[in-house]
């Protein structure tokens, strides 16, 4: 018996306006190393790159914790967990700066100072509403009810059973796990 196999489906592209900002981003990081390894020559602009990926590791590890101690306070505070994040728009300029090329160093560098973040804020908002809804999932909901099935003798919490002075045993029913399934 011969099974026909189904070739397999071709994966979905890449929206064409995503693909040709990806294309003019690869061509301005490329046009800007080059552009500056020909003025200052290629040993320094690797040391300008490798330097600004190492202020990025620093500046992410600082504002990080900076940022996250506000937040949990906050939290802890009672407030809003839907505002943004304190500091993240340094985080994002940090990690702008980390990844390698010229053009992205430059947005991160524009993300440290307040005055271009108005910029970026509304890049953000304008984002985030135009991002599809993403649903996890998919499959049915089962309602049920949680019953604790846990007795004073259960194994897996250490307790001992009703005799105390009784071995416990591995796999013994009367102070392991009971199934809810009663069974046929």
């Amino acid at each position: 018996m011969t099974y026909q196999q189904q070739p397999p489906a071709a994966p979905k592209r890449a929206p064409l306006a995503f693909r040709l900002a990806l294309a003019a981003w690869v061509i301005a990081e490329a046009a800007a190393f080059f552009g500056l390894a020909y003025l200052i020559g290629f040993f320094y602009t690797i040391l300008i790159a490798v330097g600004t990926t190492v202020l990025g590791v620093v500046l992410v590890t600082n504002a990080g914790k900076k940022s996250f101690r506000a937040a949990r306070d906050y939290l802890n505070s009672g407030g809003d967990p839907t505002r943004e994040l304190p500091n993240g728009y340094v985080i994002a300029g940090a990690v702008c700066l980390i990844i390698p090329g010229f053009v992205t160093d430059f947005v991160g560098l524009l993300l440290f100072f307040p005055p271009t973040r108005l910029i970026f804020r509304g890049l953000g908002r304008w984002l985030a509403a135009s991002a599809p809804v993403m649903r996890f999932g998919g499959g049915d909901v089962i309602d049920g009810e949680v019953i604790d099935e846990r007795s004073a003798g259960d194994v897996r919490t250490g307790e001992r059973g009703f005799d105390a002075d009784a071995p416990v045993k591995y796999g013994d029913t009367k102070n392991g796990p009971r199934s809810i399934d009663p069974g046929p």
